[in-house]
């Protein structure tokens, strides 16, 4: 099978690392109009292109990574070379519908990912149009599996999933600075402090993933009666952090709805295929 990502820039760029580092693809193509900063790719035997076209003709499955107003160009730009084939979106807010009126004759995939895919450690949410099959979810998955985790979501709750996965290393981010900016306040020195932190992000995680903990259970586990955390998350709930995350998490599903509106809107106007 061959693969081909439109846009590699960053993100972009390190779908088609993490595709070609997994082997398990004939051919991985990456394109952008600036092929020159992309040049690197090719010693991981990665295909470079700055033709559109052509590294969606080549490809069974077609990677999108433009920004969510430049997906519609890119869709007319290639429409005849992705009849049939698998289109996999990964701009966000941008429709299944929307997409499907570009190319009616593609199959798409939408897929929210997150920054977290330049490590391979991506969360993937993804929903499907309705003319991909079983066998081709599969192949979406095997593809998504390359970069990290993934799961299948109905369209609605995408709003929802790009609010939480999408979001979390920057909202995750900025509680962490706080508290390694506490840790430096007292004494700690910031790398050992970013050292002990990261571990424990890690180790949390597979906590909740390996073996199925809730956070409530491990806050239990964790907090000894008259201990340390347990001071730690008085605290926190006299200081209402709770209430904030929440409402931070509902500020960015409202904004994402707002992005998705404007997108809407503004290509209402858009010309369908000839």
């Amino acid at each position: 099978m061959i693969v081909s990502v439109i846009g590699a820039g960053a993100i972009g760029s390190a779908v088609a690392r993490s595709l070609a580092e997994s082997r398990i693809f004939k051919l991985v193509i990456a394109s952008r109009r600036r092929v020159e900063k992309i040049r690197h790719l090719e010693r991981l035997g990665i295909k470079v292109t700055s033709n559109n076209r052509e590294a969606a003709r080549e490809a069974d499955v077609i990677i999108i990574c433009v920004k969510p107003g430049d997906v519609m160009a890119v869709l007319e730009e290639i429409r005849p070379q992705i009849s049939g084939k698998i289109v996999v979106s990964m701009a966000a807010a941008v429709s299944l519908r929307l997409l499907k009126e570009a190319a009616p004759h593609a199959k798409f995939v939408r897929v929210m990912p997150n920054l977290a895919v330049l490590v391979g450690e991506s969360f993937s949410a993804y929903c499907v149009d309705g003319g991909v099959s079983e066998e081709e979810k599969k192949t979406v998955e095997m593809i998504l599996g390359a970069l990290g985790r993934s799961v299948e979501v109905e369209e609605e709750q995408m709003d929802v999933v790009t609010a939480l996965s999408g979001c979390a290393p920057g909202f995750l981010s900025f509680m962490t600075g706080a508290i390694l900016e506490a840790c430096v306040e007292e004494g700690l020195p910031e790398d050992l402090a970013s050292a002990a932190l990261a571990q424990s992000m890690i180790g949390t995680g597979r906590l909740m993933i390996d073996m199925g903990l809730p956070p409530s259970e491990i806050m239990r586990l964790v907090a000894t009666p008259g201990g340390v955390t347990e001071a730690e998350l008085r605290e926190m709930e006299r200081a209402r952090v709770a209430e904030g995350v929440k409402s931070a998490i509902k500020a960015g599903i409202i904004r994402f709805r707002e992005i998705s509106d404007e997108l809407e809107r503004r290509m209402a106007g858009h010309e369908g295929p000839s």
